[in-house]
């Protein structure tokens, strides 16, 4: 884990490990959930071309062009927003969540950016997770915190974590 002011965190930290994990989660479920996408756009392309997908899909002889296209465009939607529900944490006043994601024509899933900024007594600690295909970076900015108390505050947003393991 990276940390500003040049903090030394050789093992691996409480912080360190949660964002690993989420983030191997959430980009297990984003591999899933990018094909379902992928296919869902592919139908929707076909079926705006006028191509007739009822052999294949027989949910669609029951609906007309203009409703399986509105059904496809909900489906679409849902895909994408679940693309970034997989990286949310339980809300607190004291965490702020912000989740974007990114398409790359020759990658099948997105780029992911999370940044979780955790309000602590001695200031805020921000907690970047950034993807690239199957790697993931994460990296601590306590430059909003004097370098005496970035340890300080790095146990507090641990403890807030805890609380937060707890309700997942």
């Amino acid at each position: 884990m990276q940390l500003s002011h040049g903090s030394d965190l050789n093992n691996p930290s409480l912080i360190h490990t949660f964002f690993q994990r989420l983030a191997e989660t959430a980009l297990d479920k984003s591999l899933v959930r990018a094909a379902d996408l992928s296919y869902f756009k592919q139908v929707k392309r076909r079926i705006e071309s006028g191509e007739d997908l009822t052999k294949e899909l027989p949910q669609l002889k029951k609906l007309d062009k203009r409703s399986a296209l509105a059904s496809i465009k909900t489906l679409i939607k849902r895909c994408d927003s679940d693309l970034t529900d997989y990286w949310s944490i339980p809300s607190s006043p004291k965490i702020r969540v912000n989740i974007q994601h990114r398409y790359f024509k020759a990658e099948l899933v997105p780029r992911f950016k999370a940044v979780y900024t955790f309000k602590t007594i001695l200031g805020s600690v921000t907690i970047n997770a950034l993807t690239k295909g199957g790697y993931i970076f994460v990296s601590a900015d306590t430059t909003d915190i004097k370098k005496a108390n970035a340890e300080l505050a790095l146990r507090e947003v641990e403890k807030q974590l805890m609380i937060v393991a707890l309700s997942l």
